[in-house]
């Protein structure tokens, strides 16, 4: 026996976009649209899978005072699979706690939610045949700092697919709010074979089989710190064999953060060039998803100068927007200067000033001896157990890296 679902989280309808003041004109309605698309993307993939469940792990909404416009899209959607007779079972979040304000909506069959009280558990029925048990609890209100996971129980039900729908930070993740906390040990404890979770915003498997521990990330990102692919998991769970975890990308808009080496480049029309192509790359991967790219510019360069001359970056950046218009996705591009300059380092030993007794000294501590008086100069500066360690550790080798790599900030900062 099999049991085929959709598992996705933290869809965060009708979010507001962070970070993005300087967008202008059709784009600010695409990303205002984007969450709700991301959702429409899984209802798709829904229907053309005929998956027999999805299994959404709470933050339907970004906040308690969700608009009517997003909770009536929502149930759009939501009608469209109970029309296919897919079951979707809901469990809210911390952004959607149950005490949140509601519209007057009345949900499709078919639909599920959670109650907050305790948790229960759900059958999952296909022409007659039960398949599984989905065992859930919600948020009832936001600010929620028990372990939920351990009032799961799978029972004596072994024949049956049994599945957790749970939002909580399973490890203390670091970085996001330690709602629900739990760990690995309580969701093996309650003898799930698969766990679906939210509210961490990216897609990982925890581990991979009795039981499934995974979060499927958030749908769609909502500012660049949540960069790459957004999706949902498109998951089959067999008897005998661990339960096939696809992630499918579903983001109508991707945020991508890179890098683009200026080393050797000796014209702006260069510059454009390289930056441009490195655009293109970026958007071919993405599958003409609407892209919204964040390159740092680094390297050495003769137009260095030029770079940080006035408004030149971002005069760069209208130009190379501009050369995409018109296409059938949308590219928004913004720059950050991270490069340095090519300096003649012999002219500069040659020179009667400051700069010239600077090189000169730096060349200096390239000896052997120099090394050793160097580390004696910086002991004191490493006394503390954490440093000492690294600090004798050294080798001349990477002492004069270190040194090159110095030389080369102060001149940055002297010369600029």
């Amino acid at each position: 026996m099999t049991f085929k679902f959709i598992h996705c989280s933290d869809l965060h309808i009708d979010s507001p976009f962070k970070g993005f003041s300087s967008v202008e004109g059709s784009l600010v309605e695409t990303f205002r649209k984007s969450t709700y698309q991301a959702f429409q993307s899984i209802v798709e993939l829904a229907l053309k899978e005929n998956v027999e469940a999805v299994l959404i792990a709470g933050d339907i909404y970004d906040g308690a005072n969700k608009s009517l416009e997003a909770q009536l899209k929502f149930r759009r959607e939501l009608q469209k699979l109970s029309d296919a007779e897919i079951d979707t079972f809901i469990v809210h979040g911390n952004h959607d706690p149950l005490d949140s304000w509601s519209a007057s909506i009345k949900w499709p069959e078919r639909v599920y939610v959670f109650p907050g009280t305790q948790v229960e558990c759900l059958p999952v029925k296909k022409n007659g045949i039960l398949k599984a048990y989905i065992h859930g609890i919600s948020y009832p209100t936001r600010d929620v700092r028990k372990n939920l996971a351990q009032n799961f129980s799978r029972g004596n039900n072994n024949e049956i697919f049994a599945i957790g729908l749970l939002h909580a930070n399973v490890g203390h993740q670091s970085g996001h709010d330690n709602y629900a906390p739990c760990s690995i040990d309580d969701l093996i404890a309650a003898k799930m074979d698969y766990w679906a979770l939210g509210h961490i915003h990216s897609f990982q498997v925890l581990r991979d089989s009795n039981p499934a521990v995974v979060y499927s990330g958030n749908s769609q990102a909502r500012h660049m710190r949540e960069s790459g692919e957004k999706g949902c998991c498109l998951v089959t769970l067999n008897k005998d064999t661990a339960p096939i975890i696809q992630f499918i990308p579903v983001d109508a808009i991707r945020y991508i953060q890179g890098e683009v080496d200026l080393t050797g480049t000796i014209s702006l029309e260069e510059v454009i060039h390289v930056v441009r192509l490195k655009c293109e790359n970026f958007a071919d991967e993405t599958k003409q998803r609407d892209v919204f790219i964040s390159l740092s510019l680094n390297g050495r360069t003769q137009v260095h100068s030029e770079l940080k001359r006035g408004d030149t970056v971002q005069e760069l950046q209208e130009e190379i927007r501009t050369y995409f218009q018109g296409r059938a996705s949308s590219i928004w591009l913004t720059l950050k200067l991270d490069t340095a300059g090519i300096y003649d380092i012999e002219s500069l030993r040659k020179g009667k000033d400051f700069i010239a007794d600077f090189v000169n000294l730096f060349e200096l501590e390239g000896k052997e001896k120099s090394l050793a008086d160097l580390k004696e100069v910086l002991k004191p500066a490493f006394e503390t157990w954490q440093g000492e360690k690294y600090l004798n550790n050294l080798s001349n080798e990477e002492m004069k890296d270190i040194l090159v790599k110095a030389k080369s900030l102060c001149l940055d900062k002297l010369l600029k």
